[in-house]
């Protein structure tokens, strides 16, 4: 009894400070699932990040314990259960973010999900933040190679991506403008250096057709490798 006498006064001389709506804390997880993690705070508060508020899409967020340090954000000072009502999102909007700004300083490749396609290319998403991949910027494999360039038939390619996953480079990184370009043909082309280094311009190669374009011909030659011999520069 002395001792919750004692911890009643020292509460009412120093009150916890209530953190505000849009406030970024700090708490130590004491439960976490799929649908919710609850979040202790110095002992004096407890919160709850639950439903639409989960970010697992960033590495920080992805597979919390019992006992892991994270930062949330307050978007209720107080619920339904009297708890503070956390969000990682908006945290984890800024660390997404700011992997981005990293990935397009350090050229440095990041993993994006194919959610759509136009005729342009491909839309993108890097956790929750929308990027373009346009076909300019596919690796050799993935570029649509159609015959006579039908629009149509292009597009249904592209489409098949959708859902798929793809290792790409940031190219242009506007957050004013929220503008985006990803090029997966640079990640292919970084990994591709080493065989190219040995080709210099001006050696002839021997090399089989295997895609004919509107605006030329995809020759392969070597072991894996594959080259454009564009329209102009065709003989007729």
């Amino acid at each position: 009894m002395s001792e919750e006498k004692n911890f009643s006064a020292l509460l009412d001389e120093n009150p916890p400070i209530v953190p505000q709506v849009g406030e970024i804390i700090k708490g130590k997880v004491v439960s976490a699932s799929k649908s919710e993690v609850k979040l202790d705070f110095d002992g004096i508060m407890m919160g709850v990040v639950r439903g639409p508020e989960l970010y697992v899409e960033v590495p920080e967020f992805a597979n919390l314990k019992p006992g892991d340090e994270v930062e949330a954000a307050v978007i209720e000072e107080e619920n339904e259960n009297g708890e503070l009502e956390l969000s990682f999102r908006q945290v984890g909007q800024e660390k997404a973010w700011e992997h981005l700004r990293v990935a397009s300083k350090d050229k440095s490749t990041v993993t994006v999900k194919i959610i759509d396609a136009n005729k342009g290319g491909l839309l993108a998403r890097y956790c929750q933040i929308n990027g373009f991949l346009p076909v300019s910027q596919l690796a050799p494999e993935n570029y649509p190679r159609i015959s006579g360039g039908d629009k149509s038939k292009i597009l249904e390619k592209l489409k098949g991506f959708v859902g798929q996953e793809f290792e790409v480079n940031v190219m242009t990184l506007n957050e004013v403008e929220n503008k985006i370009i990803f090029s997966e043909k640079d990640v292919w082309t970084k990994r591709q250096k080493p065989a190219l280094d040995k080709y210099q311009i001006g050696m002839v190669i021997e090399g089989k057709i295997t895609a004919v374009t509107n605006f030329g011909l995809f020759v392969s030659f070597d072991e894996g490798m594959e080259g454009l011999i564009h329209i102009s520069k065709i003989n007729a």
